[in-house]
């Protein structure tokens, strides 16, 4: 009764509350095994159980007040004098239906060009993230584009266009094409990214539907695609 009436206290702290708990605790399992049949009781043994019980109280709550809050993932630039396609693909995989966004921008973060497609009868979500880079890749051709990288959020795609054994996968078509089309390129680099950096992307690919099938956006962008792009680089610019 005098522990529950000393913690009612408004003087007793967290801390104490914790150590007056830790031994009393240990106090009552010391009593209760010699009432069993231990013949000594070791009270140094309790002081240095009820010392370790407060060293991991206080560490479980170091940790937490020193756990730093997660960061957002962003879109990051591509080294000076290359340029970065961004692209994300959606599937339906109840009708087939699929649709694909592209976003190039420069090394300082401008969008030069972004562009959105629907597909129709794909079996499965990966040849859907395959047409979306093949037609990221093509659209930075049609920029003139010399030093590129396709950065995609699909790390299955990824493997499979830094390996050689694609022309086995099911992909096979797609797998070659965005291989021969890299060639164009002076250099030509891919990389994978978290989904939370390639949101301009994906935003992209919720715009086409079988109503808009292609869409295509440069010079002059929408202020939702500005919107997002300002959410996902630290100096986004329009070029």
């Amino acid at each position: 009764m005098w522990a529950k009436d000393l913690l009612a206290g408004d003087c007793c702290s967290d801390t104490d509350a914790a150590m007056i708990i830790c031994g009393v605790w240990s106090l009552w399992s010391g009593r209760n095994a010699r009432r069993h049949g231990r013949d000594r009781w070791d009270p140094n043994a309790a002081v240095r159980h009820v010392a370790a019980m407060l060293e991991d109280m206080m560490c479980l709550e170091t940790t937490s007040m020193l756990a730093p809050p997660r960061q957002r993932i962003m879109w990051k630039k591509p080294p000076l004098g290359w340029m970065k396609v961004n692209t994300d693909a959606a599937f339906v995989s109840a009708t087939g239906d699929g649709a694909g966004g592209a976003v190039v921008r420069n090394f300082q973060g401008e969008i030069m060009m972004a562009a959105a497609r629907f597909y129709k009868h794909l079996p499965d979500v990966l040849t859907s993230e395959a047409l979306a880079a093949r037609d990221g890749v093509i659209l930075a051709q049609e920029l003139g584009v010399e030093q590129l990288i396709l950065e995609l959020d699909n790390s299955t795609l990824v493997a499979l266009l830094w390996s050689e054994d694609g022309g086995r996968c099911a992909i096979a078509g797609l797998w070659q094409e965005i291989r021969e089309r890299r060639r164009v390129f002076h250099s030509f680099d891919i990389s994978f990214v978290n989904r939370e950096g390639n949101e301009v992307a994906h935003l992209c690919a919720s715009k086409a539907s079988a109503s808009f099938p292609l869409l295509s956006w440069s010079g002059c962008f929408p202020n939702w695609l500005m919107e997002a792009v300002s959410k996902d680089c630290n100096n986004p610019a329009i070029q």
